[in-house]
């Protein structure tokens, strides 16, 4: 396939999923008989970007929210997590236009601790429910928004005071699937989301790796994602009772992130940081 008609394919793929999650296309549960499993592998080729600095000063709660930081006074905010030989985490891989099997009851959660929102990255169903939890005993602001292109438009705010837990229901734009969160307080605080259609989806975990199981036997289309990169789609046969190995490879090189988010250098220098500033108990950060 030329690099044309991959980009092609892709475009039409990629309208096709948008179209699906945005406007809720049915699917139903059912009993899987002689389900199988994809598993693989995602990683990252070359070297990734580095984490953006944001310093404390800029924002409130600076005791508290320090208890991680780099010890000088700055917030790191890691979005390429690597391992040492190359596997990528973060990455949602979604099994697209599966009609019906195993029960689809998840109901993603974004919990706050530490001036952090976790997980980085997590799938979100349109016209359900999110759950936000906030651990700190401090408040903050949850913003969400639906993404398209280079066009951002605001989802809901819902402000947590400390040690609460609320939600909020995701409703998407029509031909949205991405969605993104932070925290109107504290500028560092960020997450990302994407709209799956079904259960048949996973996260990559530390090393790369990832395990889609109790799929009905089948041809189907893999979608590799990370907010940074371009999209990955590939074909896989499941078999019944079958294992399916199904790997994805991303280029550093490709990494979009917009002018204004690369802030790769201190801003502030140390002599700056308040002289209250502790060490950082939870963790200390480095580049």
């Amino acid at each position: 396939m030329t690099r044309w008609h991959r980009c092609v394919y892709i475009g039409i793929w990629l309208g096709l999923f948008l179209l699906m999650v945005s406007s809720g296309w049915g699917y139903e549960e059912e009993a899987v008989s002689e389900g199988g499993t994809i598993g693989g592998r995602v990683t990252l080729k070359g070297s990734p970007p580095p984490a953006r600095i944001y310093h404390l000063i800029f924002s409130p709660n600076i005791t508290f929210c320090g208890k991680i930081s780099d010890g000088n006074g700055n917030r790191l905010l890691r979005e390429f997590r690597v391992s040492v030989d190359g596997g990528f985490q973060d990455v949602v891989v979604a099994v697209v236009g599966v009609p019906k099997g195993k029960p689809f009851d998840y109901t993603p959660e974004l919990t706050i601790e530490h001036c952090r929102i976790g997980p980085f990255v997590t799938p979100i169903r349109n016209g359900h429910r999110i759950s936000l939890i906030n651990k700190d005993p401090i408040a903050h602001d949850v913003q969400a928004y639906t993404l398209k292109d280079n066009y951002t438009f605001a989802m809901f705010n819902k402000p947590l005071a400390p040690e609460t837990i609320a939600a909020r229901q995701v409703d998407l734009r029509a031909g949205h699937a991405f969605f993104r969160t932070q925290c109107g307080v504290h500028d560092y605080m960020q997450s990302w989301g994407m709209a799956v259609g079904n259960p048949y989806f996973a996260v990559t975990g530390p090393d790369g790796r990832f395990t889609i199981a109790d799929l009905p036997p089948g041809e189907y289309d893999v979608v590799a994602w990370h907010p940074h990169m371009r999209v990955r789609t590939r074909r896989v046969r499941v078999e019944p009772n079958g294992a399916a190995d199904l790997s994805f490879e991303f280029d550093a090189a490709e990494a979009k992130i917009a002018v204004h988010d690369l802030q790769t250098s201190y801003r502030l220098q140390t002599a700056l940081v308040p002289a209250k500033m502790v060490r950082p108990d939870v963790e200390l950060q480095q580049e």
